[in-house]
């Protein structure tokens, strides 16, 4: 079993639950540290490759390999620690609330929009502690249906169900939920969705950060089908274990005759916006996922 199937598995999230919650934060956040920095030296592990490949690609490809190493060590030092905060205070909910703020733009948006005449479709890449962030919009009282990964196994079945505990309406993607989605959006409701965790197979692939992804695009013909505007929200970290969760501008999709090309130009239009928030925030961007499967073999 690879390292990434423990993690995401089962006992790998069971366990990663059951620590969270009997563990101080004084014990808790250096012990993280020290285990983010163990598993970040597997160079030769998949899951370090894949996060130095995507971090080289995001950097326009101007790491050494001695600061894509130190960059690798960084995102993992603040991945492990977003995950034991993520973990602790699932069940705090007034936690979450004094810690998470959602900017005022990203309230103006959700307070006009939702139930209005216009759909809004969500679109986070995973930087920071994305899930506080959802729960954060949950407890603030925003209803928005979760479009979650396709059929979910082992962990993520797991991950689905605490989602739900606290009033989130997840849904694994599926004919079915997706017509449930657009009839949401075409009543003004709100929908999310991940953005940047690679298809196995896709029939599109949209530059993102100048290179072709098999990066989700599902979102762009139900915004079209529905007339739904985009908006990318990114969970920022803070100091002092505080966060942010920021948005872009609405975006709006662009009809085409070429059924891949309006795909496509429609994606990257929101992938630019994503682009900007992994940019400022590099070392934030938790996808241990290859975006890039090229970049494993070309990194230094």
């Amino acid at each position: 079993m690879s390292l990434q199937s423990f993690i995401n598995g089962r006992f790998g999230i069971g366990l990663i639950l059951f620590l969270g919650k009997i563990i101080p934060p004084s014990i808790g956040y250096p012990l993280t540290k020290k285990i983010s920095l163990l598993l970040s030296e597997q160079k030769k592990s998949d899951i370090v490759k894949t996060a130095r490949a995507n971090q080289w690609i995001i950097s326009e490809r101007s790491l050494s390999s001695e600061e894509l190493d130190a960059q690798t060590r960084e995102t993992f030092r603040q991945t492990s620690r977003w995950l034991f905060d993520f973990y602790h205070n699932i069940n705090n909910y007034q936690t979450i609330l004094d810690r998470v703020t959602l900017s005022p733009k990203l309230v103006k948006f959700l307070t006009d929009r939702l139930g209005g005449d216009e759909g809004t479709i969500m679109v986070a890449p995973h930087l920071s502690n994305f899930d506080f962030g959802g729960r954060a919009m949950v407890l603030h009282g925003f209803d928005i249906q979760v479009l979650s990964y396709p059929q979910p196994h082992g962990g993520y079945q797991w991950q689905n169900k605490l989602r739900k505990d606290i009033g989130m309406n997840v849904t694994p993607m599926s004919i079915e939920s997706m017509r449930a989605a657009k009839a949401r959006l075409k009543n003004g409701g709100g929908v999310i969705t991940g953005m940047d965790r690679p298809l196995e197979q896709s029939n599109y692939h949209p530059r993102f950060f100048g290179f072709p992804a098999a990066v989700p695009t599902s979102y762009v013909r139900m915004a079209l089908q529905t007339n739904a505007a985009v908006l990318v929200i990114a969970c920022i970290g803070l100091p002092e274990e505080n966060y942010r969760v920021e948005c872009s501008d609405l975006i709006y999709m662009e009809p085409d005759d070429d059924p891949v090309k309006e795909i496509e130009k429609n994606a990257e239009k929101v992938l630019r916006e994503a682009e900007k928030f992994i940019r400022a925030y590099p070392s934030q961007w938790a996808m241990f996922y290859p975006v890039w499967p090229f970049a494993l073999e070309e990194m230094p």
